[in-house]
């Protein structure tokens, strides 16, 4: 064998030896990575929604399932599964005070059992009550308020000034939950256009204290509703009442009308 063959054998075992270090050393950060893949996720097993659920619907078994969230995404409203074993045949029943998406985690607060109590009971917040008034399609923004929509409560009326017939219109209250409209609880999700609600009567979601000034309003003027947009301002917060004097602790209902306050003083 000549030198230069020898020398060719020698920097081809070289290479081989070489490939097989490279080899092993890629192998062996595969079993690594599969290692760590496999390694378990730490977190608690939450209740989730099965499937989207509307607002107003009571939970069904299809409705209710157990997903594992990560221990620092775990939120003290939702249900726990360590805390309570039985929470996917618990919560069958209760009524959603507002819609689920699939894979979302239940969340308490957001969850009512009605305990024999009826539908619309059970969509109340804590402390509010249901309040119908009648409407008219004119009063009711042609009929595109929609339930879970908030909307304005508008008061007209109308009065003397010496030989002239005037009209006042004030906000007595602002930011109100629309329940209901006459039969319809469920509010338009899909379509290619809004659809009008034709009812006689809106169910408001009202404090105490707004039911009241509601119903003054109502037998001192016309009622009508404005409808309020999507806005973050909007979302979530409950009723309230502008700083006029509407709804003050006298139970006097103060209309302005032209720089004039008629109506009870404070």
């Amino acid at each position: 064998m000549s030198a230069r063959q020898l020398i060719v054998l020698v920097i081809a075992a070289i290479a081989a030896i070489g490939a097989l270090f490279l080899i092993r050393s890629m192998g062996g950060d595969d079993d690594t990575a599969t290692s760590e893949e496999a390694s378990p996720i730490a977190g608690q097993q939450v209740l989730v929604a099965a499937r989207d659920v509307p607002q107003g619907a009571a939970l069904t078994p299809s409705d209710l399932a157990v997903a594992l969230f990560p221990e620092e995404s775990v939120a003290p409203s939702f249900v726990r599964v360590a805390d309570n074993p039985s929470a996917q045949s618990d919560f069958v029943g209760a009524v959603t005070r507002r819609a689920f998406v699939q894979g979302e985690p239940i969340t308490t607060n957001y969850i009512v059992q009605p305990e024999g109590r009826g539908f619309l009971a059970a969509q109340l917040q804590p402390g509010f009550r249901a309040v119908a008034i009648e409407i008219e399609r004119e009063t009711a923004v042609g009929g595109y308020v929609q339930p879970n929509d908030r909307v304005d409560v508008i008061m007209s009326h109308k009065f003397n000034e010496g030989s002239e017939e005037r009209v006042a219109s004030e906000i007595v209250l602002e930011d109100i939950r629309v329940l209901a409209l006459g039969d319809t609880t469920q509010t338009q999700t899909s379509g290619e256009a809004p659809a009008t609600v034709d009812a006689n009567f809106a169910v408001l979601e009202l404090s105490a204290d707004d039911a009241r000034v509601l119903a003054q309003a109502d037998q001192l003027g016309d009622i009508s509703l404005a409808l309020r947009g999507v806005q973050v301002d909007t979302v979530g917060m409950t009723s309230t009442r502008r700083n006029n004097g509407v709804g003050q602790s006298s139970g006097a209902v103060r209309i302005h009308a032209y720089g004039s306050v008629l109506g009870g003083g404070r």
